[in-house]
């Protein structure tokens, strides 16, 4: 499992995060769900994104990937959902942003 924490300078673009395969991208077949923060879900690892002003930037990230699930196994993704549902809004706040 590997946690990438990232800036960004204005709002995420989830289909181009999701589809790049850099160090804090590449989610297969993202799939956007709904919750109180934008984000994505795929078959292995997650993105997720909220407004969170630093000198880093004005949007915090954080990208969930799991390089051990084969990218056509769908059995992991409601699981991975349940953790960044979890996770991420608890990371927001101990940065101090609302969210």
């Amino acid at each position: 499992m590997s946690l990438h924490f990232w800036w960004a300078d204005g709002p995420v673009d989830f289909d181009y995060m999701a589809q790049q395969t850099g160090l804090v991208s590449r989610v297969a077949s993202a799939r956007e769900v709904e919750a109180p923060f934008k984000a994505v879900v795929g078959t292995d690892g997650a993105i997720a994104a909220a407004r969170c002003e630093t000198k880093s930037g004005d949007h915090f990230a954080l990208t969930l990937q799991l390089p051990q699930i084969k990218l056509t196994d769908q059995t992991h993704r409601k699981d991975i959902e349940k953790f960044m549902r979890a996770y991420f809004p608890a990371t927001v706040r101990t940065l101090g942003c609302a969210g």
